[in-house]
């Protein structure tokens, strides 16, 4: 990402205890973060033919990084896109098929594929360790299921695409990036498959957004991200009690809560907010200064234990 070194210390610590979480129990959403990522990344330098590649082989191995496709119109090669798709869509499709009994048992095992996601989506309405997202916070507060998902998803949509009619804000380096810590924030929110492990995706688009965010609120914008680091980072931690964690943490989604109010300052800086205005650097500067002394405290610990 285009981020200096303070920044990126930034993003890497803030991002860190959830990153250990993922690595912890060896999910991939670490790589569905990357995915997303590295498909801004490529098209930002105009290498779509590569982007569209880890869009689809994403999509293919865990559907989520489908969303990558959100930054198409900030393509300067939108047609190279839309043939780079069809080409590794195609190609993704027909390559099992050399591996595999013939062309029928590809196609039944992605309609098993579609039919076993409707299942484990009924299994995860309240389910203590999925549906960590907005959509569960409503479920586990109503305590409903005969409601479908989609009148929440769907008005979640309507303001994640509003900010696409602001033309003259996409040459603005900050509304891209700003629009990139959308779709890692909304990518889990909006999902009911999600679980402690994912917010590592969550975390860096909280990171880029309190980078990149041109609110004056600068207050506002520091007690926000803290809040959601101390929420995010420490409920899934021993640091919290298991009685505390298991009664209260999950039955209510409680993760989920400060990111969800991160979720819809982006979606209003987004529509109101003018990306002209220059950075402040003092907050990064606070920030880098607290971050590295937590690291040089962390390393002398280090180098105590092998004296030791």
């Amino acid at each position: 990402l285009p981020f200096n070194e303070s920044q990126r210390i930034i993003v890497y610590w803030y991002s860190l205890c959830e990153l250990m979480t993922a690595q912890g129990v060896q999910q991939f959403n670490i790589s569905v973060a990357a995915f997303i990522i590295l498909s801004f990344v490529l098209i930002e330098k105009e290498k779509e033919f590569w982007a569209s590649c880890l869009i689809l082989l994403g999509t293919l191995i865990k559907i989520y990084p489908i969303v990558g496709l959100a930054f198409f119109f900030f393509s300067k090669h939108k047609l190279r896109l839309v043939f780079s798709c069809v080409f590794w869509g195609c190609l993704f499709l027909v390559l099992p098929i050399f591996f595999s009994p013939g062309t029928d048992y590809i196609s039944s095992q992605y309609i098993a594929w579609l039919e076993r996601l409707e299942i484990k989506n009924g299994l995860n309405m309240f389910a203590i360790s999925q549906n960590i997202s907005l959509l569960g916070i409503v479920r586990k507060l109503t305590g409903c299921s005969l409601y479908s998902d989609l009148w929440l998803i769907i008005p979640g949509l309507i303001l994640f695409f509003i900010p696409y009619f602001r033309i003259q804000q996409y040459k603005y380096l900050r509304f891209r990036l700003m629009l990139l810590a959308n779709v890692l924030l909304y990518v889990v929110l909006f999902s009911t498959g999600s679980e402690a492990s994912g917010y590592i995706t969550l975390m860096i688009g909280v990171a880029i957004w309190y980078i990149c965010s041109p609110s004056v609120h600068k207050r506002y914008n520091r007690y926000l991200f803290f809040t959601t680091l101390i929420f995010v980072a420490l409920c899934s931690t021993e640091l919290v009690p298991p009685g505390i964690r298991h009664h209260i943490i999950g039955p209510y989604a409680l993760k989920a809560w400060p990111c969800t109010i991160v979720c819809f300052t982006i979606c209003y800086e987004m529509i109101f907010l003018d990306f002209k205005v220059l950075y402040d650097m003092k907050d990064f500067k606070v920030l880098f200064v607290l971050f590295s002394f937590s690291r040089s405290c962390q390393q002398s610990q280090t180098n105590k234990r092998e004296l030791i």
